[in-house]
């Protein structure tokens, strides 16, 4: 031992000391610089994602928290998954968007080649004030000021101002003020800066306060170009750009800076400004992006991943994301931006996987591939393949390990141990392992252990020699793990092994689904010892002085659904889990998932590929490159997720926004509610959980924005949502909807009140009148007594066949005979409970004529009315004798099916026969009906019949979209005799 010790441990403590020192402020400044030599991670949004033009010229956040794109085909507003176009329906006639600009009272105005617009985000109009509508010119060209507006239009400065209900637009300058100064006939854009206008006039940059006019030129740094852009930094300098040239004007200065980048010839009026969270500017190159980091610029372009494309628009949202609008390729999110950097072969590194990482004493980052390695040198932008001389048969560098003396060790998994000797360049071989090897690990007492196919092996610095003899079996191993006490965790095929100063112990494990085929392990300071294995999951328990662990399967259902690849801590605690889907962390509170969602490069981490660098950040080497996260503790702030309403759709109209809405009962429309996220960047995975309540007592999960409900009945409801993010467990506060479904007139309150009035009066003017006729014939009495014995029967047949008739109109469809919605709804509700009484099956089915809207176009609405009379007689011929159907409104019938068995198929296809094989003649014209059908089930837990209704339409709308004339049945679970015993 003392011959590995001289070897790892050369140098005095004070020499070691400093050159810790020296190390960490070289690798604090390389770090500093490696920005424009990352890949970076992008997101792409395209027709694919809702855009209908991929050339973007500008991007807004409003006060709400939607991101607007304004493109060549319209106007498009981003919910949290996709884009969706605001365009006619909305307001917004204008499809050429040039300029988009939100106001101090929070008013949205649209400049289009068409007019000027303003709107609330929802709805639009056209903002009138002139003869011809006020045409706006490409770029910034839209700013307010004092409660005012300013446009450019054909090159002219405007002022639009409230006008009554309109809006009173008039020339800032007039012809005096142009022959004064010429320029001022020729803006091209405007911006402004507390109660200050700026804009480039000519080939020049004009200020405007209150009525003085200031033309900067050459004197003042600006020099002759088309200036059309503009930044106020939070630090209050005003940067302004035209194609040539970049210039600052610090606050209370009275000349500009030059901040020019160099070689920029870019002509367009497209030129975004926009800063980041370090104070760093950002804008666009010829081919790219650059970045001011207050010293120099730096580029990002095609070498970093970004499309060899221009560059029209950028946003860095409230949310600390940055948004890049291009020309031609759609919208791009940075992911990660600033928080996770990123290297590709592209940049330099040898191949992918990345298995292993570590950090030299002289600062150079080491990493392990599968072919060989590179290294990143303190203040490098790219890598370089590493120096360390590897034998031609070396596969995968599957561990790393500096010395302090700036050598480094190599292992491979074909099993040499290599050492690359710093001082003279040149690469040894240590030792070479008997079998492959999975995993090498080294302990504090400067061994190497190696985890082979074929047992565990240990090299001491002289001897490698096979370890565990008589107790640790010839079979694959896999991790290995020191605690705090010095005592050494190894996990294989044979289960869990302990090294504990010279004595071997194998471990019983209870807890887990098997107490062999274990994978990785880590065992914190804490004592808290984790686990995984050829079963599902993460296991965790108490490491203790005893020869078994007890474990319990950690609660995360994304652990349980990816394949666990390293389980390793860092010095905050905080566990790190790599897998097939990305990394998930654990900070003792909650976890976190980070995914190419959040910047990693890739999601599918290679083995062991984890390494914490001395500042706190992390590596994580993946299949396709490797991602340096910055701070982790920044990715597990708090999100200010939250859910908006968007638009709410009944009937196939959109409403206006509204807090709460109020309708008439209406049996064939629909409800439709468009959902949106704000507040946190796009997640692939996102989540809602929503209900209706009134209708729906469990919520329901979904990762779609739209959500649809059949026609609803009267009654109070309130729709219920929030958004969920599986990769940081955060739930969004919930949104609530209030609606109220209004009973058509005659099921109202006072129209029963007054129905029941009526009824009393009749019956009192009847008594009335009949009394006085029988006092005037009571000398007759006795004469008419049969005769009139037979009227008063008349008469009460009469009554009954009246109460029958009014009964069987209220609730019977006057069209097809059949009852009506409340009706069947009735004999459904009654069903239910007869067949949870009884345990017998119970089946509904949903029938949609196919294509019926078709008919009414082409044959009339009286021709409908006959297909619905026949449909409707074919139906009752086909429908067994214990079942009842009935017609839900429009094309729609429902029929209720006692003790028809599950999954039996026959009834129903049946129904669709009755139809499709009976051709219907009207008005001379044979139509051949079809119709789809959803059939369900009773399940044990339906309470009401809207529960198989709102299943039997999901199956309905699945025989729909598969291509109507079919019978799709969902989910059976009849309650059966056993069930209630």
């Amino acid at each position: 031992m003392k011959a590995v010790s001289d070897g790892l441990m050369d140098g005095s403590r004070h020499r070691w000391r400093a050159l810790t020192a020296m190390v960490a402020a070289v690798v604090a400044l390389g770090l500093m610089s490696l920005a424009h030599g990352q890949a970076a991670s992008l997101a792409s949004f395209t027709q694919a994602q809702g855009l209908g033009s991929l050339e973007d010229n500008c991007l807004l956040q409003d006060r709400r928290g939607f991101v607007y794109t304004c493109t060549e085909y319209g106007l498009f507003r981003f919910d949290g998954h996709e884009f969706q176009r605001i365009g006619a329906s909305n307001g917004l006639r204008g499809s050429f968007i040039d300029a988009l600009h939100q106001d101090g009272s929070g008013r949205l105005w649209v400049g289009t080649r068409t007019g000027l617009y303003v709107g609330d985000g929802e709805r639009f109009a056209l903002a009138a004030g002139q003869p011809h509508p006020l045409q706006i010119d490409p770029g910034a060209t839209l700013a307010d000021l004092d409660g005012r507006l300013y446009a450019v239009s054909e090159h002219r400065l405007w002022v639009i101002e409230p006008d009554g209900a309109g809006w009173r637009m008039q020339p800032r300058f007039d012809d005096a003020a142009w022959r004064v100064t010429p320029a001022l006939a020729d803006i091209n854009s405007v911006f402004a800066e507390g109660h200050t206008l700026w804009f480039g006039c000519g080939k020049s940059l004009c200020q405007l306060t209150g009525d003085h006019l200031q033309v900067w030129g050459e004197g003042q740094g600006i020099p002759p170009d088309t200036w059309t852009s503009y930044l106020l930094a939070r630090d209050g300098t005003l940067w302004a750009r035209s194609p040539l040239h970049i210039r600052t004007l610090a606050p209370g200065s009275n000349t500009f800076a030059n901040h020019d980048l160099s070689g920029a010839r870019v002509v367009t009026a497209y030129l975004d400004m926009v800063e980041d969270d370090q104070g760093r500017l950002l804008t666009r190159a010829n081919n790219g992006l650059a970045r001011w980091d207050g010293r120099s610029w730096s580029i990002f372009d095609a070498s970093n991943g970004l499309p060899d494309i221009g560059i029209d628009a950028l946003l860095y949202d409230r949310d600390h994301v940055l948004w890049i609008g291009t020309y031609g390729r759609g919208v791009l999110q940075w992911r990660g931006y600033d928080q996770i950097q990123s290297w590709q072969i592209a940049q330099g590194l040898d191949s992918s996987p990345t298995w292993s990482l570590a950090r030299a004493s002289d600062g150079t980052l080491w990493l392990g591939d599968e072919l060989g390695g590179s290294v990143l040198a303190p203040g490098a932008t790219r890598l370089a393949r590493w120096p360390l001389k590897a034998p031609p048969l070396a596969q995968e560098t599957i561990a790393l390990h500096a010395l302090p003396n700036g050598d480094m060790l190599a292992t491979y998994y074909s099993g040499e141990l290599l050492r690359y000797r710093v001082s003279d360049g040149g690469t040894e071989e240590l030792a070479h392992s008997p079998a492959y090897v999975p995993a090498a690990f080294f302990d504090s007492q400067g061994r190497e252990w190696f985890c082979t196919e074929r047992g565990l092996y240990v090299y001491d610095g002289h001897t490698f020699q096979r370890a565990g003899e008589g107790v640790v079996p010839d079979s694959v191993f896999k991790d290995a793990k020191e605690d705090t006490q010095g005592r050494i965790w190894f996990t294989g095929d044979a289960g869990l092994f302990l090294f504990d100063h010279g004595r071997w112990t194998h471990i019983r494990v209870t807890g887990t689904p098997s107490d062999v085929g274990f994978k990785h392990l880590d065992v914190l300071s804490s004592g808290d010892f984790y686990l995984s294995g050829d079963f599902d999951g993460l296991w965790h328990g108490r490491v203790t002085d005893g020869k078994s662990l007890s474990l319990q399967h950690v609660d995360n259902d994304l652990l349980d659904n990816s394949r666990i690849y390293f389980i390793r801590h860092d010095r905050r605690g905080w566990l790190w889990i790599g897998g097939t889907d990305g990394v998930e962390f654990f900070n003792g509170q909650r976890w976190r998932r980070l995914t190419e969602d959040d910047g990693l490069i890739w999601d599918d981490v290679a083995e062991y590929a984890f390494f914490e660098d001395a500042d706190g950040s992390v590596w994580i080497g993946t299949s396709n490159g490797i991602s340096h996260i910055l701070d982790p503790a920044s990715l597990v702030a708090s999100e200010s997720l939250r859910v908006v309403i968007s638009e709410l759709i009944l009937g196939g109209v959109p409403q206006v926004s509204s807090s709460s809405y109020r309708f008439d009962f209406a049996p064939a429309k629909a409800l439709t509610v468009h959902l949106a996220t704000v507040g946190a960047p796009t997640r692939s995975n996102l989540q809602f959980r929503y209900r209706l309540r009134g209708l729906e007592q469990q919520w329901v999960n979904s990762d779609r924005t739209q959500i649809d409900y059949p026609p609803l009945p009267p009654g109070d409801f309130v729709f219920e949502v929030a958004a969920y993010d599986p990769d940081s467990g955060q739930l969004s506060p919930v949104v609530q909807l209030p609606l109220t479904i209004v009973p058509p007139w005659w099921r109202r309150t006072p129209a029963i009140v007054g129905g029941c009035l009526l009824l009393v009066l009749g019956i009192a003017l009847t008594w009335l009148l009949r009394t006085r006729h029988l006092h005037a014939r009571a000398r007759k009495l006795e004469q008419l007594v049969a005769q009139r014995t037979h009227e008063l029967e008349v008469d009460k047949r009469a009554l009954e066949e009246t109460r029958v008739a009014l009964w069987h109109q209220a609730n019977h469809d006057t069209l097809t005979g059949l009852p009506n919605r409340a009706r069947i709804f009735e004999i459904l509700a009654k069903a239910v409970v007869d067949a949870q009484a009884c345990g017998q099956p119970l089946a509904l089915a949903l029938i949609d004529l196919d294509l019926f809207k078709d008919i009414n176009d082409h044959h009339g609405h009286l021709a409908g009315d006959a297909v619905l009379i026949e449909v409707a007689s074919h139906l009752r011929k086909a429908l067994p004798a214990e079942a009842t159907l009935g017609r839900c409104g429009g094309e729609e019938f429902l029929a209720v099916l006692p003790g028809t068995m599950p999954d039996d198929p026959v009834p129903f296809e049946a129904f669709r026969q009755a139809i499709a094989g009976n051709p219907i003649s009207v008005e001379g014209a044979t139509l051949h009906i079809t119709c789809s059908i959803g059939v369900t089930w009773l399940n044990p837990g339906d309470r009401i019949g809207v529960d198989l209704v709102r299943r039997a339409d999901a199956a309905l709308y699945r025989a729909k979209t598969g291509g109507r004339n079919r019978v799709v049945m969902g989910e059976s679970s009849p309650v059966s005799p056993a069930d209630r015993l």
